[in-house]
Parts: structure tokens; C-alpha cells; sequence
């Protein structure tokens, strides 16, 4: 596809980290998912690194932070599968699939139980969602959410550099606020030194008692011993988490045995049109870099983001 796009464009495909040190030093652009730092010395053209993914975090060493080649990611790439993960959990809350799975497991007929223990079923319209990061997953997010007809609020660094219809946009300063009133918690930022552990016991304590807390962000944006202590003390309903402070979830975890807990295994972004989109994102950018415009998904070295 690319070869045909851009037939003017030379296009080398390396398999490993010799591969890229034998070709660096004649590349302009360079498309990878790291960089070792001592790979730079051979980079004399080199003027644009392209991540497939989102996070870049690994990449941004020392040494690249001191050089004056530009790095995009692939944000964006996620949001549409992220997003239908973040319903399907919502949904499986709300409606008590969770809880009917279990009883199917067991070949039991659970209706009652489900009545007397868990309460009656809920519906999504009218409750109020907090999204935390306010990229494009987020704006996805809020897109589904506004055809559930729910409340949307969110948080971001700069809630004035885009207006988004229907979704109410606040600082980050007042995440305290959104906690409280949100039935919902999608953690879907970036992990930043601000960011690192930024649900700790304190935040857990002001979401309401019948809020459920979903993070397909980052493991380390949330403290787990202190939401392992909220799902068990009953501070929040419950959780759906796809990413962890280590990866795999340690054996030994509680997580793994608590009944308001959905597990999943870091593939909310999965999808089989994942390289088609990354395709489609870097096309687009090789192009204005040719025309020597402005890159799109331009990364801030310096935040990480």
C-alpha cells in the first residue's frame, strides 16, 4: 500500500535492531515500536520517528530527548475498539451479565439470587460517565456515550483547546468533582509523572458507593493494594480493569478473586484493522512531511505525550 502510495519513496523493512543500525544511517524517517539510544550515533539524516503505538514512554531516552528529530505516535489507533470494551463492561454491570455468566457456569437459574443479592439491573441512560483524558479514546468514549443518552463529564491538562458537544470539559484540578458525582470512572489518560497513581485510596473514597471504576489507561495510574481495600470494604460497586501495575497479574493477586472485578488481559485496544489505521496515520503524515508541513500525532518530548 505505502510502496504504491508514495512510489518516489524508498522503503526498507528490517526484522530486528541490527537491521535498523545497517540501514539508519541513509534513513530519513524511521517507523518503529523503540530506539535503542546508541542507535542515534548512525543517525545522521534521521529527521522523524513514527511509534505504531500510543504510548511512546520507552522510546523517549535521554539522548532522543537531546536531539531535534521529531517523534508522532499512533493515538487514535485504539479508540474505536477501546471504546466498545468500555461499553461492553458498562453493560455487563448495569444489565448483571457478569453475574448471569456465573450462574450459567454453575447451570443454576439465578434470577432470584441475582434480585436478592445484587439488587435490580440498571439502565446506562441518564447516568452520569467521568472520562479522565480527554484524547481521542476519550472523545471516542463520549461519542457512544452521548447515543446511551448519559451524562458526560471530563477532565484534561487544556479543557479549553477543543469544544466537544454535549460533554462538559473541567481542568484536571477538579478531578475531585467528577469523582463524586460520576457513576462511571473510564481512566483513559497517559501515564505521566503527574499522572502515576493518580487513583490512591483517597480518590477510591470519593467516588459513590454504587460507582464502578474502568481503566484501559495505564496500570500505575491507579494504587491497586488501595482499590483491592475499596472493592472488598464496599467504597465502590466495583471495577473493569484491563491494565495492571505489572503485567501478567501476579498469581497471587486478590483482584483475581473478587466478585466485582472484571479482568481482561491488556486487549481492550485489540482489533484486526490495527495496522490498517497505523498504516492510514503514518501515510498521512509522509505526505506532509514530503510537502514539509506540520506533523499530525506530533509527540511532546518533554511530557511524553
Amino acid at each position: 500500500m505505502l510502496k504504491a502510495a508514495f512510489p518516489d519513496v524508498r522503503f526498507v523493512s528490517v526484522k530486528n535492531d541490527e537491521g535498523i543500525e545497517a540501514e539508519l544511517a541513509d534513513a530519513d524517517v524511521l517507523m518503529t515500536w523503540r530506539m535503542r539510544p546508541e542507535l542515534l550515533e548512525r543517525a545522521n539524516r534521521l529527521r522523524w520517528i513514527h511509534s505504531p503505538a500510543a504510548g511512546v514512554g520507552r522510546m523517549l531516552s535521554p539522548e532522543l530527548l537531546a536531539t531535534d528529530i521529531l517523534v508522532t505516535n499512533s493515538r487514535g489507533v485504539h479508540a474505536v475498539p477501546i471504546a466498545e470494551h468500555v461499553f461492553g463492561v458498562m453493560l455487563c454491570f448495569v444489565r448483571r451479565l457478569w453475574d448471569c455468566f456465573r450462574f450459567q457456569v454453575k447451570g443454576e437459574w439465578g434470577r432470584e439470587a441475582i434480585w436478592r443479592t445484587h439488587g435490580a439491573t440498571r439502565e446506562l441512560s441518564g447516568q452520569t460517565i467521568g472520562i479522565v483524558g480527554f484524547g481521542q479514546i476519550g472523545q471516542e468514549i463520549a461519542r457512544i456515550a452521548a447515543a446511551f443518552h448519559m451524562r458526560i463529564v471530563a477532565v484534561r491538562r487544556h479543557p479549553s483547546r477543543n469544544s466537544f458537544p454535549g460533554v462538559e470539559i473541567w481542568p484536571t484540578e477538579r478531578l475531585d468533582d467528577l469523582l463524586k458525582c460520576a457513576d462511571f470512572v473510564v481512566l483513559a489518560a497517559p501515564l505521566t509523572e503527574e499522572t502515576r497513581s493518580l487513583i490512591g485510596e483517597q480518590a477510591l473514597r470519593n467516588m459513590k458507593q454504587t460507582a464502578y471504576l474502568i481503566n484501559v489507561g495505564r496500570g500505575k495510574l491507579v494504587v491497586e493494594s488501595a482499590l483491592v481495600r475499596a472493592l472488598k470494604a464496599g467504597w465502590i460497586a466495583g471495577a473493569a480493569l484491563d491494565v495492571f501495575e505489572r503485567e501478567p497479574l501476579p498469581e497471587e493477586s486478590e483482584l483475581w478473586g473478587l466478585s466485582n472485578v472484571i479482568i481482561t488481559f491488556h486487549i481492550a485496544g485489540t482489533t484486526p484493522r490495527y495496522w490498517d489505521r497505523v498504516t492510514e496515520i503514518f501515510a498521512r503524515n509522509l505526505r506532509l512531511f514530503l510537502a514539509g508541513e506540520g506533523l499530525k500525532n506530533l509527540v511532546d518530548k518533554e511530557s511524553g505525550y
